[in-house]
């Protein structure tokens, strides 16, 4: 069965969409994105894995916690429908698209709802390459987002089988901040949970489908190759980090894990 949206609520910071509209922010259109993943020569770090600390089952489509509401970024940019929002750290990132599974503009405010930058991943939302009849299920919308850094790490996704495009989806980008470049993009098939965590030099990542591999990913974030992999139960669907632990809600199950010396 295909998945038009996810089964838990995104944690984070959901605004409510202010004054239809506000001003035109400007925005940084990406170039389209090539397919030739992670920096090359760079000197290795010292080893680190995922380990599994625990699992246990979780009733299907249960969620926890509230969702504090902020307001301030329009309801409409660039005639798009404000869809969702999430922040961490005293940043707020909007999202506006066509309806809620095709987000292509990412606006970044601060906690008093001062624009601060934003990108247009139009070129980023259609994977090259579409099996005949496949079109609608495929748009790589933008899923998740942080700043660390002076460096944005941005998830695109889209929610039905690899196979409908190629293998080409669930894709993590750096992008310098400084210079509004991509620094690096990830292989395909690690990012489509609803989040992602930054856990000290590493992204923690999770992909899974009906039928398809459920793991949780381990990214390097100087050069964004996978430097580990943890198989979990069922399909990721929200990652969070408590402590030293990594906290997994999968579709069925609570699961945590661990990075220690390889």
């Amino acid at each position: 069965m295909r998945q038009a949206t996810a089964t838990v609520l995104a944690i984070g910071l959901v605004l409510v969409a202010g004054v239809a509209g506000a001003a035109e922010y400007p925005v940084t259109t990406l170039p389209r994105p090539g397919f030739k993943a992670a920096v090359e020569g760079v000197e290795a770090r010292a080893p680190v894995e995922l380990v599994l600390v625990s699992s246990r089952y979780a009733d299907p489509g249960t969620s926890t916690g509230r969702i504090p509401y902020v307001t301030g970024p329009p309801e409409r940019y660039r005639g798009l429908p404000f869809q969702d929002a999430f922040g961490q750290a005293g940043q707020v990132f909007a999202i506006y698209g066509v309806d809620g599974s095709s987000a292509r503009y990412l606006l970044a405010f601060d906690r008093e709802s001062r624009f601060r930058y934003g990108f247009d991943f139009g070129n980023y939302v259609w994977p090259p390459r579409i099996p005949p009849g496949e079109r609608e299920f495929v748009y790589e919308e933008i899923v998740w987002a942080q700043e660390v850094g002076g460096v944005l790490y941005v998830e695109n996704a889209h929610w039905t089988y690899a196979s409908s495009s190629y293998g080409r989806n669930a894709y993590v980008t750096a992008i310098d901040l400084e210079t509004k470049r991509r620094l690096w993009r990830t292989r395909a098939l690690v990012a489509n949970a609803r989040t992602f965590v930054v856990a000290d030099d590493y992204l923690v990542t999770g992909y899974g489908f009906t039928a398809e591999r459920d793991h949780l990913y381990l990214i390097d974030r100087r050069t964004g190759k996978v430097v580990s992999e943890l198989a979990l139960p069922s399909a990721p669907e929200r990652i969070v980090r408590r402590g030293g632990r990594i906290h997994v809600r999968t579709y069925d199950h609570d699961v945590i894990a661990e990075l220690r010396p390889a």
